[in-house]
Parts: C-alpha cells; structure tokens; sequence
C-alpha cells in the first residue's frame, strides 16, 4: 500500500504510523488467539457492556446488523461466545462471551499490550508526555466528529483504545 499522502508531512506520518500499529496489533492477535483485530475488538466491547442483543452490539460499533451477525457466528463457531435467551423478552436473544472467550480476551490483551510496548518503549518519559500532548492538539484542534462516528457518552480508556498504558 502507497504510504499516505494528504499535503501534510506531519498527518502523513501520523497516518503511516497508526496504520502499522493496527497491522501489527492485527498480526499479533491472529498468531496468539486466531482473531482478527475486529473480531478482537467485539469480544472486548462484550466484556465492557455485558450480555446485549445483536442490535446493540452493531450499534456500538456503527456496523449493520447483518455484518454483525456473521462476526458473531463466526465467534459463535469458535465458542468464543454464545447466544442465550433474554429473561425479559422471549423474543430476544442476548450475546455473552463464554469462557474462552474471556481466556481469549485475556491473552490478547497481554499480546496487544506487548505489541504495541514494542512501538514507544524506546522514548524517554518526557517524549512521550511531550507526544501525548501533541497528538491530544491535533485532535483538539481538528474538526469535530460527524455525529454518527462520534464516541458514545464515555471516551474509550487505554484497554479499548488498542493501545496499552506505559
């Protein structure tokens, strides 16, 4: 893939570099747990809300319902998580990891952490202060987020973010 080029050296890099930390990420995970990046990430969101319905699962991560549900067949097939019936709703099913598929979550987040280490480890605490606070001004400077990209009513934390605190 050509490397990024907007007319901004610095935004072309920071796009090339986030680009090879996702690759690698993905990478990592496939070879620890067999899942995708994406597929990680649903296991994830399922861990931080708890049981839900299909619908809300999608919603949270702006996909149609349709994708969802082939992810979460796919995660169904591999008993990564299961669908149990709503004790409220008869009509309604709920999503839920199982116990691999917390063990899963578990050990690619410890694989993810120690991927993503391998990309900074080697800045001193003042760059990585000074980087934190340069990143943060492009984004406080940049044009807010269309409404439908824009993070739900809390800002994800470093497990959801992919990238692990130092």
């Amino acid at each position: 893939m050509p490397p990024p080029d907007t007319g901004d050296e610095v935004v072309n890099v920071l796009l090339a570099a986030g680009h090879q930390v996702r690759i690698a990420v993905d990478e990592a995970l496939r070879a620890s747990v067999g899942l995708t990046l994406r597929r990680f990430k649903v296991l994830q969101l399922l861990a931080d809300i708890g049981p839900c319905r299909l619908r809300d699962l999608a919603d949270a991560v702006a996909v149609v319902p349709r994708t969802m549900t082939e992810m979460v067949d796919g995660l169904e097939s591999d008993g990564l998580v299961a669908r149990r019936s709503h004790p409220n709703d008869r009509r309604a099913v709920l999503l839920a990891l199982t116990p691999a598929g917390r063990e899963a979550l578990t050990v690619g987040r410890r694989r993810r952490a120690e991927t993503v280490a391998d990309f900074t480890r080697h800045f001193t605490a003042a760059q990585r202060t000074q980087l934190v606070e340069l990143l943060a001004s492009i984004r406080r400077h940049g044009p807010p987020e269309p409404e439908s990209r824009a993070p739900g009513p809390r800002a994800p934390g470093p497990a959801e973010s992919g990238v692990a605190p130092q």
